[in-house]
This record gives C-alpha cells, structure tokens and sequence, in this order.
C-alpha cells in the first residue's frame, strides 16, 4: 500500500473542527500494524500562526508552494472562507 499526502489548508478564521477532525481521522487510520496510508499535514499560505475562529493559533508545517505533493488536498469551511474564495495568490 502506498502513503498517501494529505494536506489540509487553513487560514484565518478556518473552523476549528473542519481541520482538526480530518487531521485526526486521517492521521490514526491504519489497516495493519506499522502501515501508515496517510502522512498528514497543514498547509497555508504563510508559515506565520494562523488564528482560527474562537482565537485558537495554528502553526502550520509547510506553505502551500513549498508542501510535499498532495494526493488529497481538503479545504475545511468556516467564515474565513468568504474572504479566501477572494485570494489571488497564485501557487
């Protein structure tokens, strides 16, 4: 079985639980011991903290240019997402 990447985007005001729960789920999953199918990360567009909704900071581990290939990308929902869907950045 092949690892695959999981990055997950966030960005101010992300919803806490719309990256924390797929970053757990996707994290613990393994079918037989010592066989890890996920290598799970945080993406953004900076390396500075992010502050999700209800002030909690997140470190992320890589930017969106420099993160391992992703085979899965998620994009958790939140209020950030109304000014994201607006960003120009290209990557």
């Amino acid at each position: 079985m092949q690892t695959r990447n999981v990055a997950i985007l966030v960005f101010d005001d992300v919803e806490v639980l719309g990256f924390c729960e797929p970053y757990e789920v996707f994290g613990v999953t393994s079918g037989r011991k010592n066989l890890k199918p996920f290598n799970v990360y945080i993406v953004a567009e900076h390396l500075k903290p992010i502050i999700a909704r209800n002030q909690l900071s997140v470190n992320p581990q890589y930017r969106i240019k420099t993160c391992p290939p992703p085979d899965i990308l998620l994009v958790p929902g939140g209020y950030g997402t109304r000014r994201e869907m607006q960003n120009q950045v290209k990557t």
